[in-house]
């Protein structure tokens, strides 16, 4: 069934590949982007949003209309050590990953409320599972978007409303890292580490694609799962978190990162 169906972020990467593959299943799509002017044509209209303005998004949402579903994937990572994250670093990307969703869900659930149906799916990360080192910012802000998207998932439950957190992890997108304005030259080398192993993943990670399949699979569904896991990786890390003890897993993402070894 076709359905309207705005996507936050549908310039670049992961947004782009869902907003196309929905579209090209015969939805409706409307994208956004901060600025569609620099962006290449696309198969769907692209309109100007900034999630982090309210009345950014209210106009946004007034143009476009009751929609069936809503995909927030806007959003953006800020790699540092907490103690070189200053606050309003940490504000910014709590801003955008976190808030910014949060009020395109306050947009668009009157009008789905009012329809008694809905779908609202939110691209998360494994990161909202299991924080890494240097992420702790990017980190911080899944995780409370994921409570906050479980929270609402039991209060609009009874009005018709579903919604899905899709937990990935390296995809390629090409998306650019934000650094820490004062950096502190004891994590320099760690951090450097975890720096190029993230910029090797949004180059040679998992295609986005597989999230776009994950999308038009989710709104397809009558009864959408809360978690959606993409990629082996993904399934294997959320599994070895449930069942393996705290020392030991985090012995385990020590070992496999391997920020700390002897250069």
């Amino acid at each position: 069934m076709t359905q309207t169906v705005l996507v936050t972020g549908a310039s670049t990467g992961i947004g782009r590949a869902i907003a196309t593959r929905l579209s090209s299943a015969g939805h409706r799509v409307i994208g956004t982007s901060r600025d569609p002017s620099r962006v290449d044509k696309t198969p769907y209209p692209l309109l100007q949003l900034d999630v982090r303005d309210d009345a950014s998004v209210a106009r946004c949402v007034a143009g476009v209309g009751p929609v069936d579903a809503l995909v927030n994937n806007a959003g953006y990572a800020f790699v540092g050590a907490v103690e070189e994250t200053s606050i309003a670093e940490a504000k910014a990307q709590m801003e955008t990953n976190c808030f910014g969703a949060l009020r395109m869900m306050h947009a668009v659930l009157p009008a789905m409320r009012s329809c008694g149906a809905g779908r609202i799916v939110v691209i998360s990360s494994i990161s909202g599972v299991v924080p890494p080192p240097f992420l702790g910012a990017y980190a911080a802000s899944k995780h409370a978007i994921e409570a906050f998207t479980e929270s609402l998932s039991h209060e609009v439950r009874d009005c018709g409303v579903r919604l899905t957190l899709v937990e990935l992890d390296s995809m390629r997108t090409g998306i650019t890292f934000t650094r820490p304005e004062r950096a502190d030259q004891r994590h320099d080398v760690p951090r450097g580490r975890m720096l190029r192993r993230l910029e090797h993943g949004s180059a040679h990670g998992d295609d986005p694609a597989l999230v776009a399949e994950a999308v038009v699979e989710i709104l397809a569904r009558e009864s959408p799962p809360l978690r959606w896991l993409v990629g082996e990786r993904t399934v294997q890390v959320v599994e070895a978190r449930r069942k393996l003890p705290e020392p030991a897993f985090a012995e385990l993402v020590r070992r496999q990162l391997g920020l700390w070894e002897e250069a």
